[in-house]
């Protein structure tokens, strides 16, 4: 009878300490698992913080890259302005060379002319008087016209030389190639806009000078480069200077400057092929008509 209940408790004992014994293993699973789910989730948290940060750097950097190809391409832009005002005022004296080149004026002979001219009719009123004063006596005829020619050949280059002086002080053409050169000035330190009544006023005030046409040229060239552009009057003063002055050396340039407005703005094919067939026959050898043989 005790040896039952020692095998039962025995049993019984046995039975409880292999409940105990597999409480271990069930909570050391559980601590894994849990330390794996909260290694998962750390490393979920983890990753999006680190692209986040990435995309972040990237984006500024990509910012400061914007900044500094802006700012290059300002310096480009200025320097592109800056180039462009030297090449006009380059082209603009070269274009008063050039036209004067073409007129054949030359300032100080026109000066030696005058003052050549002023000598010569000053010098002819002395015929008449050594005629007058010969005497029927032919010995005293000789020595009269000497006399007479040695005076009035030192009394008009006294009278001529404040003469020339003040044809030199006050010379037309040098008047009107100053006022012409003041109406270029304005476009080299304002701009076309400022320029356009300078030049005005000066083809008001100078209508039959030798400058008149390329002022006419220079208008129109102002006026195309306005902001708005302007075409109707750059086509009316291009015009004038193909029509009035086809002598000038801006003719051909004028002819080509219409031939491209009525050919890209006005679409007038028409009237595009009118302007380059006139400016083939008039001006074959000219640099624009270059342009449509090659």
């Amino acid at each position: 009878m005790q040896m039952k209940k020692h095998s039962l408790l025995f049993i019984a004992l046995m039975s409880t300490t292999s409940l105990y014994a597999n409480i271990p293993i069930e909570s050391r699973g559980l601590s894994q698992n849990d330390g794996s789910a909260s290694n998962t989730s750390s490393s979920n948290i983890s990753v999006p913080t680190n692209l986040n940060w990435e995309l972040m750097q990237k984006n500024q950097q990509l910012e400061n890259d914007i900044r500094t190809l802006r700012g290059q391409l300002e310096e480009q832009a200025n320097d592109i302005d800056q180039l462009k005002k030297d090449l006009a005022n380059r082209y603009t004296d070269l274009d008063q060379r050039l036209e004067l080149l073409h007129q054949k004026v030359d300032p100080d002979s026109a000066t030696q002319e005058d003052g050549t001219n002023t000598n010569t009719n000053s010098a002819t009123p002395a015929s008449p008087s050594v005629s007058q004063s010969q005497p029927a006596d032919g010995n005293k005829v000789v020595a009269a016209p000497s006399q007479t020619s040695e005076q009035q050949s030192n009394t008009p280059v006294t009278n001529t030389q404040p003469a020339t002086t003040a044809q030199n002080q006050f010379n037309p053409l040098e008047l009107e190639k100053a006022a012409y050169t003041v109406a270029l000035d304005a476009y080299k330190q304002g701009g076309a806009k400022k320029a356009i009544a300078p030049m005005q006023n000066f083809i008001k005030n100078h209508p039959n000078s030798i400058y008149t046409g390329n002022a006419y040229f220079w208008l129109a060239e102002f006026h195309l480069a306005t902001d708005p552009v302007n075409y109707n009057e750059a086509k009316k003063n291009y015009n004038i200077v193909a029509s009035q002055y086809p002598n000038s050396s801006k003719a051909p340039r004028a002819l080509y400057q219409l031939y491209s407005i009525a050919k890209d703005v006005d679409k007038n094919t028409v009237s595009a092929n009118q302007y380059k067939n006139k400016l083939l026959t008039q001006y074959p050898k000219s640099e624009e008509a270059k342009f449509f043989k090659k």
